[in-house]
């Protein structure tokens, strides 16, 4: 086994853990609907999370040729366990007393602390994380930072909506370029 593969296989073991709560929590959403509203918010935030966590597995299993050093890997392992539990983070409790909007603002401080560790560490050591440009990754990590801090709903709505924009975009472009 290569070092690579190594990486690989240890990075995919943890963002399938992440996936698979994630999923388990989309899953669960759909079957309580009747019973216990749905954030819609919440919902897109998962989705967002969701295509993160693909785009991240996608990018990185096509970095093969990389000299991997312990700091380097250890930052890649960090990356993918920020988002692994940032999907542990934005599940909706079903025994909790507590609207899944509620829940949501509850929780947005760790989420979104989470989710800008992987930008952040990209832009701090310079490794190719789906995104170009220095200033991109930064001004996500921002946005994110942002969302963790400000409660406001509007600035949630508008914010999260455009992340997903912004990611969905960015992906439908890289695939043109590859085609």
């Amino acid at each position: 086994m290569s070092q690579f593969e190594f990486v690989q296989v240890t990075v995919a073991v943890i963002l399938g853990l992440g996936l698979t709560d994630l999923l388990r929590n989309l899953g669960e959403q759909f079957r309580h609907r009747q019973e216990f509203e749905i954030y819609w918010l919440q919902l897109i935030a998962s989705c967002l999370l969701l295509t993160v966590i693909l785009m991240y597995l996608w990018t990185f299993w096509r970095a093969v040729e990389v000299t991997w050093t312990l700091p380097m890997f250890l930052l890649q392992v960090a990356s993918a366990i920020a988002l692994a539990l940032s999907a542990q983070f934005i599940k909706v409790d079903w025994s909790s007393d507590k609207s899944a909007e509620d829940q949501y603002y509850e929780n947005r401080v760790a989420t979104f602390l989470a989710w800008a560790c992987g930008p952040l560490f990209a832009s701090l050591f310079g490794f190719a994380a789906g995104l170009e440009s220095l200033e991109a990754r930064l001004f996500i990590v921002g946005f994110l930072l942002s969302l963790a801090v400000i409660k406001n709903r509007i600035f949630h709505t508008v914010v999260v909506t455009g992340l997903l924009l912004t990611v969905f975009v960015g992906f439908t472009s890289s695939q043109l370029v590859l085609e």
